[in-house]
């Protein structure tokens, strides 16, 4: 547990103060968690920044402050249905209450109850460091974690029209860790499949996205693709299930949201 708690007013702040291995605290609810791989000897609370808490919409896209809970996610209106549907999935509102959707993108888990929906939607991230900021997509920031890890999340940009996802959630029980969970978009035809598997890693699945794109697989199909993926690294485990059938299950995951998918637009 840190030794130093400094508690910034305005986002300079907060950058000014990241400094040697500080690390940023939002909500807390993973710096606190048993087993945590975050650690520090100071965190740089910014729940108090007042506009890391807004949420506006600017011209189709909804700008939500990395402050922002889930449960004040859930509760707005203007959040687009797909992004509220993926925040429901964290089912304790005590913690909806403190998880803040900044902090669930920064620490990538692999059962991260928002990722695979934002990769899917196309969300981008404002960055801010003591030079600059920059703009940069959801899954950039995972693919190159070391080069932004040390920059502030200060907003999450979501699309709230013209693209259509669905996501799903795989676990023992509802406060249980996810042993799947995915998301599939469509914009213009084009499909976007990504999913994060426990002790294995996110994944955005070319071969999948590619065969709905470019044409009407089965379900059948569907499976056999997923199964083929050798990207995905799976073992047999006692919690979350042998390799062979959580293989299965994401595809039956895929095809099942395909199917949803195929009805119409959102």
């Amino acid at each position: 547990m840190a030794d130093k708690l400094i508690i910034a007013k305005t986002a300079e702040e907060a950058v000014r103060a990241k400094v040697f291995d500080n690390v940023y605290l939002a909500g807390g609810t993973e710096v606190m968690r048993l087993g945590s791989s975050v650690n520090s000897d100071a965190f740089v609370s910014v729940r108090k920044i007042p506009y890391m808490h807004d949420i506006a919409l600017e011209n189709d896209i909804v700008r939500i402050g990395a402050a922002c809970t889930f449960q004040e996610i859930l509760e707005n209106s203007i959040v687009p249905a797909y992004l509220r549907e993926a925040a429901q999935f964290m089912a304790s509102r005590t913690r909806r209450n403190m998880a803040t959707i900044g902090g669930n993108i920064a620490v990538a888990r692999d059962d991260s109850f928002l990722l695979p929906t934002l990769i899917a939607a196309g969300a981008e991230l404002v960055l801010k460091d003591v030079k600059s900021e920059e703009q940069v997509s959801v899954a950039d920031y995972i693919a190159k974690s070391e080069e932004y890890k040390s920059k502030l999340i200060l907003s999450v940009c979501v699309p709230r029209d013209g693209i259509k996802v669905k996501s799903c959630r795989s676990a023992n029980t509802a406060q249980s860790h996810a042993r799947l969970t995915a998301a599939l978009s469509e914009k213009d035809g084009k499909y976007t499949a990504v999913a994060a598997v426990k002790n294995s890693g996110l994944y955005i699945l070319g071969n999948l996205s590619k065969a709905f794109s470019s044409s009407d697989p089965s379900e059948d199909e569907i499976v056999e693709i997923a199964k083929k993926n050798e990207s995905i690294k799976l073992e047999d485990d006692l919690l979350y299930g042998g390799a062979d059938y959580r293989r299965y299950l994401i595809g039956i995951t895929f095809a099942l949201m395909y199917e949803e998918m195929k009805g119409g637009r959102a």
